[in-house]
């Protein structure tokens, strides 16, 4: 099962971050990319892959439910749709 936080409130949320060490936290702000596929789950119900192209040249691959995608995007509308 694929598991998805949601922050409303994103400012300040992940304070472990500030403990961390140089080169431990890799800020990606471009090579990002965002796929649906249709039969993603192993249920065969779609999902939402995340990919992240890190300096080094790794790569990260992050896949959520669909369903928890758009309950998410539902949530942060409901917060700040009126503000986009």
């Amino acid at each position: 099962m694929a598991d998805l936080q949601v922050h409303l409130e994103g400012d300040g949320v992940w304070k472990d971050l500030l403990s961390k060490q140089e080169g431990q936290i890799i800020h990606v702000t471009s090579g990002m990319e965002v796929a649906a596929l249709s039969g993603g789950m192993t249920s065969g119900r779609p999902s939402v892959a995340f990919r992240l192209d890190l300096p080094d040249g790794r790569v990260v691959v992050s896949e959520v439910s669909m369903r928890l995608f758009l309950i998410a995007a539902d949530m942060f509308r409901a917060r700040y749709g009126r503000e986009m």
